[in-house]
């Protein structure tokens, strides 16, 4: 009786398939979908960056992060640092946009423990507004956008070779007339020894944990007709009701970076450091890049140099020959491939035995859209 249950349940089987067989030309279809949040995520601008020397090397840089530009890339770092530290840095973004940055911290307790707060802001003012009915903006209208996030940070170095921290972020994104308020947490550390006598290092860092941001405010609210199915109802009447439009609250966006770096060069006057990271983002594809940086403290002069560069590979900006034809039309740059590349130096002066004066500069490219530069002043004292 079992083997004719189970030739009875093979012959139905086969009976269920030969229709498919039969099909020899149904079409397949393939549906092509990556696991990102690609266009889905508020407060993008917490993804530029800190410092010339953090931007000259970000693709790879969370694992020597020990100055003041620490609080964005690694807060571990903070309680590595030789002493205060204050940095101020500036960035023309596209489109007559601004992006600024600014942070001070210092260790305590001997190193045991490190502190820090740090501001960055991204926006525009009086962009002028198109509408359908003012194309020409005749009425003059304009708007701003000032997108704003504050981090208290604070570190432990737990021993001699690994040290912790966490970064707590308030945001405030303001849109013209509408803003939303957020939450944020980094959570970084850092490992540090030595290998055939030169210094290594290793970081995990996770950014950008928090709340989501939904935009509320008078920039929603418009007036609206009830709808009626009698045909002599006016379309337009003398009272319209108020209503406001409901916005979807969006993520912030979260990374994830590992990275290692090793003195391949470790003198006490100069130093030569290779790193590499890998990075993922939740609103594009995952990616790794590497960096070196070349610096030159000689001890009988109070002047010091360095020389940085690195190179990210992002996936997702691999763009196909209909793409290339599409972006082609849209902009002038014809060398997006060089997307990911930074390059950097620094000039360092030792003012006295107590305070350092510093200037860094970066140059980052950012594909289609052309290349930025970036400037940092910070003084630092022990």
């Amino acid at each position: 009786m079992r083997f004719l249950k189970q030739g009875a349940i093979v012959a139905l089987a086969l009976f269920a398939a030969a229709p498919l067989s039969a099909q020899e030309d149904v079409p397949t279809i393939e549906l092509k979908k990556e696991n990102t949040g690609a266009g889905t995520t508020a407060a993008e601008f917490m993804l530029l960056g800190a410092g010339a020397r953090g931007m000259a090397l970000a693709p790879a840089y969370s694992a020597i992060a020990r100055d003041v530009e620490a609080l964005f890339y690694n807060p571990a770092g903070v309680s590595l640092m030789p002493g205060m530290e204050v940095g101020v840095t500036v960035m023309p973004y596209f489109a007559d946009t601004r992006y600024l940055w600014a942070g001070v911290a210092t260790p305590i307790s001997g190193g045991e423990y490190g502190i820090g707060l740090s501001i960055a802001n991204f926006g525009f003012s009086s962009a002028p507004v198109y509408t359908e009915d003012d194309e020409e903006n005749a009425r003059q209208f304009t708007y701003n956008v000032s997108e704003t996030v504050v981090g208290l940070s604070f570190a432990h170095s737990f021993i001699d070779r690994f040290s912790g921290g966490f970064t707590l972020k308030l945001i405030n994104d303001r849109l013209a007339q509408t803003s939303a308020t957020g939450f944020g947490l980094d959570i970084g550390t850092n490992y540090h020894a030595e290998l055939a006598g030169r210094p290594i290092s290793m970081a995990f860092v996770i950014q950008n944990l928090g709340s989501n941001l939904k935009h509320s405010g008078p920039g929603l609210d418009f007036t609206a007709n009830p709808p009626s199915d009698d045909e002599s109802f006016p379309p337009a009447t003398l009272d319209p009701e108020a209503a406001r439009f409901e916005s979807q609250a969006s993520a912030l966006p979260v990374v994830f970076r590992v990275g290692a770096a090793y003195d391949v060069v470790s003198s006490a006057s100069n130093r030569l450091t290779v790193m590499g990271e890998f990075n993922d983002v939740y609103n594009s594809s995952a990616s790794f890049g590497g960096g070196a940086e070349f610096a030159w403290t000689p001890e009988s002069k109070p002047i010091s140099a360095a020389l940085r560069g690195s190179y990210a590979y992002q996936p997702d900006n691999n763009f196909s020959g209909e793409e290339e034809t599409q972006f082609a039309g849209a902009t002038s740059v014809d060398n997006e491939g060089l997307d990911g590349l930074s390059l950097g130096a620094g000039l360092g002066w030792n003012v006295s035995e107590s305070y350092r004066l510093k200037a860094d500069y970066a140059w980052r490219h950012f594909g289609v859209l052309g290349s930025r530069n970036v400037f940092t002043l910070g003084i630092g004292w022990r």
